[in-house]
């Protein structure tokens, strides 16, 4: 089979996610009619990452035929039967680049509240945990938390954190031997963190759209807030991070209070949180972190670069010896090299391996607007 030098549409794989979802991301990429997502919370879509596969036969975003995968965060299990066959309807990632072991992993996220957490710094060496550099561009308004408050005390936060784990996982055992219902227990968690108020210790931030939050140095503490009236579809982002799984990269002090389906909690990380906890103030401050945008550039990083590209014209880019991931945020563009193009509305990615060297973007409508993701070579 021959690999043209040319873009792939990327089949996206969507998460469904019950408790947190929402619609904003069936919504931008026009599917959320399709009877297959009826009913369906997605609350992150997988845009590029070490599966990702890349459409042979179809070059139109809007073709019905184009559709995602549907699967788990943590899994490579799909839960949809697609018609598409490998190398004759697609082709794996990995055999159009020879740069596989850089690529990112890109998300768009629908999300409320997420824990407490940070991940390690990188270049440190741990037994359990691997770095995970990461950084979020907000596509809509959002509210985070960012670092720790100026001269905190350091050991009572902690003991909080210790108070609310050690209630969460009594209050787990009542639910789950039938003591108590799960909706009481949710009751009686919510009443006692607000006694205890660990966000007292965290800087808290409203963020606005088109803006870079940069948590790719590592050590930092961060989450996702909730304010149901402000922000109605929680925090929408387009999320650039290495590709490692939650489970080996991301350290929890405090998860919210929630309880899983039959009563279980999540596995928090106190000691290990607070071991990693950087806690120079320079690197807790979101001003002195977040990049300045320098013309179309808005993140420059060891591990992946942003730019946003503003296509009111036709423009012409290059890769410079680096694959290109083109997300369009805004608009409609045709996306084309000598070997053939493709044509992607709103809320789709395409993939541009680092052996084609001149690429084209035209915009079909105007002032359309793309997010190119890339590594400095």
């Amino acid at each position: 089979m021959k690999i043209l030098k040319k873009p792939y549409l990327i089949i996206p794989k969507l998460i469904e996610q019950p408790t947190w979802g929402g619609k904003y991301i069936l919504g931008i990429k026009n599917w959320s009619h399709n009877p297959v997502f009826k009913n369906k919370k997605i609350g992150q879509s997988y845009e590029l990452f070490s599966k990702s596969k890349l459409q042979l036969k179809i070059s139109d975003a809007s073709d019905k035929k184009f559709l995602p995968e549907l699967g788990g965060p943590d899994t490579n299990e799909v839960f949809n039967t697609l018609p598409y066959k490998k190398n004759i309807d697609y082709v794996a990632l990995k055999d159009v680049t020879d740069l596989f072991n850089k690529i990112p992993l890109i998300k768009i996220n629908q999300s409320n509240g997420n824990s407490f957490q940070l991940h390690i710094r990188t270049g440190l060496s741990v037994k359990r945990w691997l770095p995970k550099a990461e950084s979020w561009y907000y596509l809509k308004d959002g509210l985070i938390t960012f670092g720790l408050k100026k001269n905190i005390n350091i050991n009572e936060y902690k003991k909080i954190c210790t108070d609310i784990e050690e209630k969460m996982m009594t209050l787990s055992k009542e639910i789950m031997n039938k003591n108590i219902s799960i909706e009481k227990g949710n009751k009686i968690a919510q009443e006692y963190i607000k006694s205890k108020n660990p966000w007292k210790f965290v800087n808290m931030h409203h963020v606005k759209k088109d803006t870079v939050v940069d948590a790719s140095y590592g050590g930092v503490h961060h989450s996702w807030e909730e304010d149901i009236d402000k922000y109605p579809d929680g925090n929408v982002n387009f999320e650039i991070q290495q590709d490692v799984m939650d489970p080996v990269s991301t350290i929890r002090s405090f998860d919210k209070g929630k309880f899983k389906k039959d009563g279980s909690i999540r596995e928090i990380h106190i000691n290990d949180y607070f071991r990693y906890l950087d806690k120079n103030p320079d690197y807790n401050d979101i001003k002195k972190m977040t990049p300045t945008n320098e013309g179309k550039r808005y993140l420059t990083t060891k591990h992946y670069c942003l730019d946003v590209l503003k296509v009111g014209e036709e423009i012409d880019e290059e890769t410079n010896k680096s694959f290109a991931h083109l997300f369009v945020r805004k608009g409609s563009v045709e996306v084309a090299t000598d070997e053939g193009g493709v044509k992607m509305t709103k809320g789709h990615s395409c993939f541009i391996s680092e052996k084609v060297f001149k690429y084209k973007i035209k915009p079909i409508e105007k002032e359309s607007v793309v997010l190119k993701t890339f590594v400095e070579t």
